[in-house]
């Protein structure tokens, strides 16, 4: 094996040089792998290097901190105060679904029964909409409301007979 001389591999040192400067995790494999530094150098180097990393990395912050508002319990109090931006005067202030909440011994809630939405599914080329366990159904179906589906256009399979829908009805 013949050994190169000092001056060209002086001369190949600006390669690891210039790898820990710009691409360093190269430029450390370059350095333990070709010059011929004190090994106490190189782990210097290396230790620096990974210094610089974690310092980079995993920054030391403070967790931020609360800012004030947000949802406060009040013991077991009865009565609720909502507070909120006002409403527009062209919405009707005695429908109860946003009207503002105000002392009173009853429940919160309104009494409005909530209705379930019945879903069905159609293909974006087809005439039909189907139900979720029809043969039609494919993964590129989309869902849609039942009302949606029948004012899109479509109407119902003749195989898997989904609900039908008639103008009206709410769902």
């Amino acid at each position: 094996m013949r050994k190169t001389p000092a001056r060209r591999r002086k001369g190949s040192n600006w390669k690891v040089y210039v790898c820990l400067l710009f691409c360093f995790p190269y430029g450390l494999f370059l350095m333990w792998r070709t010059t011929r530094w004190h090994p106490a150098v190189k782990g210097l180097v290396t230790t620096c290097f990974a210094a610089l990393t974690l310092a980079v990395l995993l920054p030391l912050t403070s967790p931020p901190e609360r800012l004030p508002g947000g949802v406060r319990m009040v013991s077991a109090e009865r009565d609720v105060e909502v507070f909120g931006p006002e409403l527009p005067e062209a919405l009707d202030a005695n429908y109860t679904g946003y009207s503002a909440v105000t002392s009173s011994n009853g429940p919160v809630f309104s009494d409005e029964t909530i209705t379930q939405t019945t879903y069905v599914y159609a293909n974006d080329n087809g005439k039909f909409y189907h139900n979720l366990d029809c043969e039609y159904v494919q993964w590129y179906s989309k869902k849609y409301a039942l009302a949606v589906a029948y004012y899109n256009g479509y109407t119902p399979c003749e195989k898997c007979m989904p609900p039908e829908y008639t103008p009206g009805m709410g769902a």
